[in-house]
């Protein structure tokens, strides 16, 4: 478990990375400089990457040197294919074929080498597949492609990972790290309620990175705190630490990541990676700067219980037409709960597309009606699930948009919800949130937590604004994020 302090830091160093900045010891001492100032006290040191790989005694070198500089330290794997590790799969990402039988070999052969290194193994977040060579479509039969992907990657962990990595070093702990994009797992072959269980410790992507570029998706600042806590609601306690990146950042979105992440409930963010440690960006005087408030605001979080409009999304559902409503949903100023099983005790749900996986929802709605629950749902919803429901009139992305964009696995476009006007957004929560006793009255891109009567809200627009939050006035400057007391 973590140490009793509210909030640490930590370094992902791949194994390029350490190639590149830990094998001299001038290299070492400035990348210890560049991590002790954004208070970095953890490494995890990447044994491998593909083709990228750090022999056992160099590792032992680098683990002594480190810890002996004061930093704890765990190990790593990027499980992705190389010249001569493991076997790439058919599509076009950079993704392994599991099915092939040198992947399996390979990787539990990282395992069985880096075990006894460390105490602590973590998994990065290529534990997945789109692969449909014949040999995978020979394997998956009658299945569906995702359903497939789920059992095989779950069927994988003990023998490839588990038993290999307990042979070596019985007391080793490992830790699976998932990405971001939540609303996609089920399709190449995350399953959290049969993986998070395999696993001492889960971590999770919150590295949505800049809304406005195309590359990395137009992911809203919210996605973070969303995945996170889904996941939570999927695995519980065993949800620790939050992992995010400088990829296209500029210095806020660099910030916003973080803050997400402890708002969501993480107690511990793993910066990736060290290269970009140790050379620079904008963001990290603003993080530097910003840390004593998310220690701060970590302490707050720590055990308290959110509240507000929940949103039910199964595990292993569909989220066709729906795609990252809940980032969406958040961005518009609604107190978002996302939850992985029926939320009775919440006073007012949104059933999305996701809900009519679960086969029971119409028993499920009617009981929480009766028990005075209002239940808000999607046309996409509606439209899998007939019958007599509220209807909110919102849309995301479709299966077509991510083929129409070439996009896999983020949001494949901008959408006009962000531009809505203080009157627009008030007028679109005010059904929700009358449910709730709570009122609110701020533009789009300004989101609120409600931490059980205590909120945080945060301004993600480049210019201050001026929200009411239950009759009183509160002045948020650009990108700033306060919390309100009773």
């Amino acid at each position: 478990m973590l140490a009793a302090e509210p909030l640490r830091v930590s370094v992902y160093t791949t194994a390029g990375d350490i190639g590149r900045y830990l094998k001299t010891e001038d290299g070492r001492m400035k990348a210890a400089a560049a991590m002790k100032g954004l208070g970095v006290s953890r490494v995890i040191l990447e044994g491998r990457r593909g083709d990228e790989y750090v022999d056992a005694a160099t590792m032992r070198a680098v683990r002594d040197w480190m810890t002996g500089q004061g930093f704890a330290v765990a190990g790593g794997i990027a499980t992705v294919p190389g010249k001569s590790f493991g076997v790439r799969q058919n599509e076009s990402l950079g993704w392994l074929n599991w099915q092939a039988a040198k992947t399996q070999a390979d990787v539990a052969g990282f395992f069985r080498e880096n075990a006894p290194l460390f105490d602590e193994l973590i998994v990065d977040d290529f534990y997945c597949t789109a692969d449909t060579s014949p040999e995978s479509e020979r394997a998956r039969g009658s299945r569906s492609w995702g359903e497939y992907r789920r059992d095989l990657l779950t069927g994988l962990i003990e023998p490839m990972m588990i038993r290999p990595a307990r042979e070596a070093n019985p007391k080793v702990r490992l830790t699976l790290k998932y990405p971001q994009w939540y609303d996609r797992f089920e399709k190449f072959g995350y399953d959290p309620p049969r993986m998070s269980p395999k696993f001492d410790r889960i971590w999770v992507g919150t590295e949505v990175r800049n809304p406005e570029t195309q590359r990395m998706g137009f992911a809203q600042p919210t996605m973070g705190y969303m995945n996170f806590r889904w996941l939570r609601s999927v695995s519980g306690e065993k949800v620790e630490g939050a992992w995010f990146d400088h990829i296209e950042c500029t210095a806020r979105n660099f910030v916003d990541q973080a803050y997400e992440s402890v708002l969501a409930g993480a107690r511990e963010l793993t910066l990736f990676h060290l290269g970009d440690v140790v050379e620079g960006h904008p963001g990290h005087e603003l993080f530097r700067t910003a840390l004593p408030e998310l220690k701060k605001l970590a302490e707050r979080v720590q055990g308290r219980q959110v509240r507000g409009v929940a949103y039910y999304k199964p595990a292993g559902s569909n989220a066709d037409g729906n795609l990252w409503l809940m980032d969406y949903l958040g961005m518009l100023g609604i107190p978002i709960v996302p939850a992985a099983e029926y939320p009775f005790h919440s006073r007012v749900v949104i059933l999305g597309v996701q809900a009519a996986a679960d086969s029971s929802i119409a028993e499920k709605a009617a009981r929480h009606r009766k028990q005075g629950g209002k239940i808000f749902v999607t046309p996409a919803f509606a439209q899998r699930a007939p019958g007599h429901w509220t209807v909110l009139d919102v849309r995301t992305f479709t299966e077509q948009d991510y083929k129409d964009t070439g996009e896999w696995l983020l949001p494949p476009k901008k959408l006009a919800w962000m531009e809505k006007t203080r009157e627009e957004a008030d007028a679109f929560r005010k059904p929700l949130l009358d449910g709730l006793g709570l009122r609110f009255s701020a533009p789009a891109r300004v989101a609120l937590i409600d931490f059980g009567g205590e909120y945080c809200v945060s301004n993600f627009r480049g210019e201050a604004v001026e929200v009411m939050l239950n009759g009183k006035k509160l002045g948020l400057p650009a990108h700033a994020v306060r919390w309100v007391g009773r």
